[in-house]
């Protein structure tokens, strides 16, 4: 048994629930006028619905507050509205940033995506540095950390689209971690 949430979690979820019905009502509307029954597409209710909360909740982890939250795969897939594979080929070709654990789960910090899209300019900045002498972890945790050049964390300057100071501290960055 979970613990009781306070107040405003118990909002959330209130809330995030009906949106959640409004949403599936519509997608099982379409399906049974294409004449096709909800659970012969979708599967066991049970299955879908964890599936659905695991592709887009970002995933707790103790690393959060220095480079989380993270998303899994099936979030990033459902964020970028691309396939499984195509995740995997951004982050081996260092265009999206992913984070393995020591277990060899594949995590995605959250902070990378602006909404629906990759941070512009991020995926330039990730490509200076080269995955051989650069862990994920370390790339994260350079883009979160203050910048005494920047005045702030990389990712920060990005979001508000300073790509160009970026690079440049990057290019630092990036032969200074590969030493």
């Amino acid at each position: 048994m979970t613990a009781p949430l306070p107040p405003a979690d118990r909002e959330f979820v209130a809330e995030a629930t009906k949106e959640f019905e409004h949403a599936l009502l519509r997608v099982v509307a379409e399906h049974e006028r294409a004449g096709k029954h909800a659970e012969a597409v979708l599967g066991d209710p049970r299955v879908f619905a964890a599936r659905a909360v695991q592709a887009s909740a970002p995933v707790a982890s103790p690393w959060d507050e220095l480079v989380g939250p993270f998303l899994r795969s099936e979030g990033v897939q459902a964020r970028l509205g691309i396939t499984r594979q195509a995740v995997s080929a951004k982050a081996a070709r260092r265009r999206l940033l992913r984070t393995i654990t020591s277990d060899g789960k594949h995590l995605y910090p959250l902070w990378q995506f602006d909404g629906d899209h990759l941070v512009a300019g991020l995926a330039e900045v990730l490509a200076l540095f080269p995955e051989h002498a650069v862990d994920g972890w370390t790339l994260a945790a350079w883009l979160r950390t203050p910048d005494p050049d920047l005045g702030e964390p990389p990712c920060d300057a990005l979001l508000r689209g300073e790509v160009d100071p970026v690079r440049a501290v990057a290019r630092t960055a990036a032969r200074s971690l590969a030493a």
